[in-house]
């Protein structure tokens, strides 16, 4: 009896041996099952919308049925021909270049100093971060009180300390209009260059630092042999990033100007594509400006691309 046992054991263990084991999934196939769900987010929500916008670029679309009429290079003739259109196009590159240059710089500067071994670092260091998490709704309606012209805190801190003698229009007066949003925006968003400068500034070896020091080099030395060569490709990518994203700002633009502003002084292209299509119900001209300036920020994204793998080459 035990005989027969055991050659029935011996029999089962040896087929669980032979038998051939059920295969997982490989490195690829597991990567393209993580990536899956994201490809098809960003084909719903981004490719398929722009294909949209493209085809209307080139068509007549009727808002209330939807119809299309192929009628060409039209709308982008009127795009490039339309006096307030070309307007919005010069103040959004203005908009876009003042921000991203006081942004840099800020953004840098206080990186710098956070840095540095100062007391109440870490305090700092959060409160720094409070301007980027306050949502733009919040800012735009805090500003706007602060910026009335009538019970605004901001004139009235300025004419206690004697800097202006009577209140002044930030926001209703069109030739200081753009300039007080660039204000607020940077407030705002310079704490995204803190962020990735101060980082990348946690990083460097000290070591770097003092042989810079054994060869007699002083604190502008090592800021010039050390910290800028290791910022400036993480400061490439933010810039990128940062003109994407300043480029397309609606939110702040639109509330802080109350739809543009007087006399459009505050119409960037985000606000001037609402009214091409919400008001004046002009989907293609919209769809063609919005392609336009998709191409002009993957062209901008190209310099920013090929200038950071110049400066990664270079250290290497």
């Amino acid at each position: 009896m035990s005989i027969v046992t055991s050659s029935r054991q011996r029999a089962r263990e040896e087929g669980r041996i032979n038998r051939p084991r059920r295969q997982g999934l490989t490195d690829h196939q597991l990567a393209l099952a993580m990536v899956l769900p994201a490809a098809v987010l960003i084909i719903i929500f981004a490719v398929y919308p722009f294909a949209i916008a493209v085809w209307n670029s080139f068509s007549e679309v009727d808002i209330n049925t939807g119809a299309t009429n192929f009628i060409g290079l039209d709308n982008f003739q009127s795009v490039f021909t339309t006096p307030a259109i070309l307007a919005s196009m010069g103040r959004s590159a203005v908009w876009t270049l003042a921000n991203i240059v006081l942004q840099v710089l800020i953004g840098v500067a206080v990186a710098l100093l956070l840095n540095a071994d100062l007391r109440g670092q870490g305090v700092f260091r959060g409160l720094v971060l409070f301007p980027y998490m306050v949502p733009a709704i919040v800012v735009a309606l805090i500003f706007r009180f602060m910026f009335n012209d009538v019970t605004g805190v901001i004139n009235f801190g300025l004419q206690r300390i004697g800097l202006i003698d009577e209140p002044m229009s930030w926001l209703s007066d069109p030739d200081m209009l753009m300039t007080t949003i660039v204000l607020v925006n940077v407030w705002k968003y310079s704490p995204f260059f803190m962020i990735v400068v101060l980082a990348r500034l946690q990083t460097i070896p000290q070591g770097l630092y003092e042989a810079v020091s054994v060869d007699g080099g002083g604190w502008r030395h090592r800021f010039t042999a050390v910290t800028l060569p290791a910022i400036v490709p993480v400061v490439l990518a933010g810039m990128m990033l940062r003109t994407i994203w300043t480029a397309y700002d609606f939110d702040l633009p639109f509330l802080l100007s109350n739809g543009g502003g007087p006399g459009g002084a505050a119409v960037t292209v985000p606000l001037e594509i609402r009214q091409l299509a919400f008001e004046q119900q002009s989907i293609g001209q919209a769809s063609a400006l919005a392609v336009i300036a998709a191409i002009l920020l993957t062209g901008a994204s190209y310099f920013y691309i090929r200038g950071y793998g110049r400066v990664v080459k270079a250290d290497q």
